[in-house]
Order: C-alpha cells, then structure tokens, then sequence
C-alpha cells in the first residue's frame, strides 16, 4: 500500500482501534475484539484528502445521510436526503433539523435545547471524543453517524434508539442484572433527558434489589465493617433476585452461586414470588408481611424461582429439566438433601435448614428473613 500511505488514517477513540483508507474502514474494540471492516465505493476521479472530510453541503448530497445509499427522497423539514428504508425513515423523525455554526448537519436528537457537539471533529472543546466514523457501543453494528445520536452525562455517545431499547430491553435470562443501564465504556450509570424516565425505573428496582439484599446479608450474619457501597455490592453480587411477573417486585431466588445456567428461552409469567403462588396458604411473617415470603422446590432442597402449572415451585435447575423430574415416581425422588435436578446428596444437612415435607411435596418456607435470623 506504499502508494496509498498518505492516506492512512489510524485513530484511538474510547478503546476502538480505527484504520482508514479512502476505501476501506476496519474497526475493533481493544476488550471483545468484535471488528467491522466497510468498503467504501470510490469513483476513479476520488480525491483522496476530501475523503476524510464530510461535505458541508449534505442537503444538496445524492445519498442517504443516515445509510449511505442512493436517496431520492428529501423533507422539507429534515436537511439532508434520506432513503427508502423504514430504519432511515424512523431516524428522520428523530434526528435534530439544525444545521451546527460550522456547517454540518445536526446528528443528535430533535427538540434538545442543545445540539451535539459536531460529528465531523469541528468542536474544539473536546466535549466529544467519538466522531461519526466510531461504531456505536452498544449496537456495534452501525457507525454513530447511521443514527441520531445522544452524549450521555459521562461523555460518551452512542445512538439514541440503542440506549433506549437497552433499557426496554432490561437484563438478559430471568436473573435481574444491571449492567444494562450502565454507559459500555465507563461503567456510569446513563444519563440524558430522554432517558430519564426508564433510567427511573430501573434505578427504582435497583435500590429495592439493593435492600432486601443488605437485609438478608444483616440477617444472615455476613455483615463486616465495610463502607454501605461494598456491602451493597457484595449482597447483589452473592444473591440472585428476580421480577415476579404479577407484582412486578424483585424477589429472592438464592445465592447466585448456586444459580444453574437458565437460557433466555423462557416463559416470563412463569417467574412468581412466594406470595403471589402461595398453594400451601402459608402463614404471613408479622414483621415483614409478605414480601419476604419463600417456597422451597418441590424437586429438591432450593429456593424456588418457578412457579408453573398453577400448582408446583421450581429451582431455576429443576425448571430446566422439569420433563424429567416430574416424570420421575415418588419412591425415585431423592431424600433430604436433595441437590438441584432431583439429586441426591450425601450428608445429613438440609442446605436450607428446615424441617420439611419429602421431595416432592410443595412446602412454604415462610419468611426468608425470619428464618435466616433463626437459622444464623
């Protein structure tokens, strides 16, 4: 490529490597070493230079702004030529209508009082350290150019429809994580106007999440003397808590070390809390009502997570494998201890310990953080 090494563009921008020809673009993020390489049409009549310089007239440009494709279609309201597409066409109705001081068109969102910083690397405040050529972060599909785009409260960009479905879209599998309303890059919580009522939500069910986890930690024993954030993180991390589809709350699933691999292939309602699947009628907790109310797995010695059939309380292992275990004759089931998939365990311990019924009743455990205290 000696021919072309004056046209050799290498960027770092936010831990994405970039290497730029007039035609060709490869981009890699330096941690999942996901990579997206583009060939970019040149015409023999190419300049090289104004390659890496977006024309400031984008209004009177023959492609789509948003795609790059041939466009026939131009609004009146949106400066710049769109296609066909019904993805570039959500983006017209989102996208800012101004034109920045420097000449290129807007990428951010429409009716924010104040535009993005330029794309195109005219802002000399440094406000932006992507440009339109980065890959979004969150989609790594797209350039941030493809999309309307927001700078969120760290100073990272991403496309403004990524970070939304990113939140409507919540944690993946049942377990509730939060990592999805975390900037990709610096780990901060996300923050901009238009997110401001998701990002509500799922700080709302964070804190509740947060909570109950140090009031099981409390109860349990396990409190040390360290500041409240390491406690908080170190109860999230060590107790898998779920969203029970009819009260919507956060409840306790167990320890989230004994949480069995669960595919995102499965049936939201199926996840209930003790006291919205309550069978055995059990007795509420005079302290803590209902909110901590536990059953045990019918099919072994677990907290249940499952509630299916109207009827019967699953572990997250014994719901994976529940053709089985359900199938199995009552004198086949494990005694106590029984582990996870209708196991039998050596010991004499019940992991929960509580006296119960034999495998294969269902059994209310009562409240989970009365009978820690006990148990502890």
């Amino acid at each position: 490529m000696k021919e072309e090494e004056e046209s050799i563009r290498v960027d770092l921008h936010e831990g994405c490597g970039r290497v730029k020809f007039y035609w060709l673009l490869a981009l890699a993020d330096a941690k999942t070493l996901k990579a997206v390489v583009e060939l970019r049409r040149v015409s023999d009549d190419h300049d090289v230079a104004s390659s890496f310089t977006a024309s400031a007239a984008a209004a009177d440009s023959e492609t789509c702004r948003f795609c790059g494709s041939l466009a026939s279609r131009a609004d009146v309201l949106v400066p710049g030529r769109v296609c066909s597409q019904p993805d570039c066409l959500e983006h017209c109705r989102n996208v800012c209508t101004k034109t920045l001081s420097c000449g290129h068109l807007c990428g951010g969102i429409r009716d924010e009082t104040e535009c993005l910083p330029c794309l195109h690397g005219c802002s000399t405040d440094d406000v932006l350290r992507q440009d339109a050529d980065d890959m979004c972060m969150i989609c790594f599909a797209d350039a941030l150019s493809a999309a309307p785009v927001i700078l969120l409260a760290c100073g990272h960009a991403f496309h403004a429809h990524c970070c939304l479905s990113a939140l409507e879209r919540r944690w993946p599998g049942p377990r509730i994580t939060f990592t999805y309303m975390l900037c990709p890059i610096c780990k901060r919580d996300m923050a901009h106007a238009c997110l401001d009522r998701l990002m509500a939500t799922a700080k709302a069910l964070r804190e509740d999440v947060r909570r109950k986890a140090l009031m099981r930690l409390e109860y349990e024993g396990l409190m040390r003397d360290d500041s409240l954030e390491v406690a908080s993180r170190s109860a999230m991390d060590r107790y898998a808590y779920y969203v029970c589809h009819e009260c919507d709350k956060a409840y306790y699933g167990g320890e989230a070390r004994c949480e069995d691999s669960v595919t995102e292939d499965y049936d939201r309602s199926e996840l209930v809390c003790g006291a919205c699947s309550d069978v055995a009628r059990a007795q509420m907790c005079v302290r803590h009502g209902s909110d901590f109310l536990e059953y045990k797995c019918r099919y072994c010695c677990t907290v249940a997570v499952f509630f299916c059939f109207g009827t019967t309380h699953f572990c997250a292992a014994c719901h994976d494998d529940f053709q089985r275990v359900t199938s199995m004759q009552r004198s086949d089931l494990p005694r106590c201890p029984a582990g996870p998939r209708a196991t039998q365990l050596t010991g004499d311990e019940c992991p929960l310990h509580v006296l119960h019924p034999a495998t294969g009743e269902e059994f209310a455990l009562g409240c989970g953080i009365c009978r820690n205290a006990h148990t502890f």
